[in-house]
């Protein structure tokens, strides 16, 4: 059967870009599902919808945040003043993937998630989800560089706070009367008018390759289940999921977790961007977009012990992996206990991140590998834990 990296070649070479809700993110999702069965397993495709853009609910909200000047100056202060406020409630529920009134206005599509169930050799005492996204990002100028990304995080770190001053600066003009007061809000609104530009050119951009983002994670996840076949775990079930539209919102995990509440609280192990050179095996403490989402105490004991153990692989813990999501954060919001790989290299930096560079030639086959057998001595520290219990 094929390796990580053969699955991570098939989907980023031969599939090539796989947009969420696009033909070539079906396609990824049906390679899933071949590859299953190829494995004598019974692939389960669920489908679901999902909004075709993560930048789009922010080009609204900051568009409309925008209209709300010349409205407040035309006398309709109170209209600006609340229509701010609840474009900002709105943006912060975007944030912490909560449904909220953008979405009504993002186009939508549909896609897919693909799992098989890896029974134990033993009772099933425990399960554990190991999921990884098959879609890729678009290539943005935000992302194009160390110093684009900064400029980029910087003006949405200072765009939120500086959409609330705006909104007090038009509340004050509304209870005064006084139109002058909308004046200083002119200030933020260059900030709002830069962020929804990116907003504008990101979903003007072609889809990157996805070689390491995430290729690497949806072929590990094959690769993984091709030996959990050989080499069952004794009393812990493993699923073997594929998402679909992680890019746009995690929109894919949300659907399974809506889906499979009954599992209770099941391990939720994510597999994201696990091949950029210098990197990993990197494992996160926490993940923030709005929120700080932690990961299970338990696991990450378990992860910082294998490291210890096997310095070898070079696998360290990444406190907090910040303005940005994976998978597991819907999975966090719901109660599961989440543990995430995102190889972050040790100054932080994540290889070809939604760059058109992220092509296979760009995959460090040995990082691969050691991110491999960590997540594999992971799985038998759990399968451990599950046996004493």
């Amino acid at each position: 059967m094929p390796s990580t990296m053969e699955h991570a070649a098939h989907l980023s070479a031969i599939i090539g870009p796989r947009g969420s809700t696009t033909d070539r993110e079906r396609e990824a999702a049906e390679y899933a599902v071949q590859t299953f069965r190829a494995l004598g397993l019974e692939p389960r495709v669920e489908p679901f919808v999902s909004a075709t853009s993560a930048w789009r609910p922010f080009a609204i909200a900051t568009g409309g945040m925008l209209l709300m000047i010349p409205v407040f100056f035309l006398g309709g202060r109170w209209i600006a003043a609340l229509g701010l406020f609840l474009l900002i409630l709105c943006v912060a529920m975007e944030l912490a993937f909560a449904p909220n009134p953008l979405r009504w206005f993002v186009p939508k599509g549909r896609s897919q998630n693909v799992y098989a169930v890896l029974p134990p050799a033993g009772p099933v005492r425990q399960r554990v989800i190991l999921c990884g996204h098959l879609d890729t990002h678009r290539t943005p100028w935000a992302f194009s560089s160390l110093r684009a990304l900064a400029i980029y995080r910087a003006l949405v770190t200072l765009g939120l706070p500086g959409a609330v001053g705006m909104g007090g600066l038009f509340l004050i003009g509304a209870a005064t009367g006084n139109p002058n007061w909308g004046l200083p809000a002119l200030l933020p609104g260059l900030l709002l008018a830069a962020v929804f530009g990116m907003a504008i050119q990101a979903d003007l951009t072609p889809y990157t390759h996805g070689a390491n983002d995430n290729a690497t994670g949806a072929g590990m996840v094959l690769a993984l289940a091709e030996r959990l076949r050989r080499e069952p775990l004794q009393h812990t079930e493993v699923w073997a999921l594929c998402t679909g539209c992680e890019e746009v919102g995690a929109y894919g995990a949300a659907a399974f977790i809506r889906r499979h509440r009954d599992l209770g609280r099941p391990i939720f192990i994510v597999l994201d961007t696990l091949g950029g050179p210098g990197s990993g095996p990197c494992y996160l403490a926490q993940e923030t977009m709005l929120l700080p989402l932690r990961s299970d105490p338990e696991l990450l004991t378990l992860a910082d012990r294998i490291a210890r153990e096997r310095p070898d692989l070079g696998a360290y813990r990444w406190p907090n992996f910040r303005g940005a999501y994976t998978d597991g954060a819907p999975a966090a919001r719901a109660g599961w206990r989440v543990l995430t790989f995102v190889n972050l290299r040790p100054d932080g930096v994540l290889p070809h991140w939604h760059q058109p560079s992220d092509v296979y030639e760009n995959v460090d086959p040995e990082v691969v590998a050691r991110t491999e057998a960590f997540v594999w001595e992971l799985l038998q520290a759990i399968d451990d834990m599950a046996e004493r219990a």
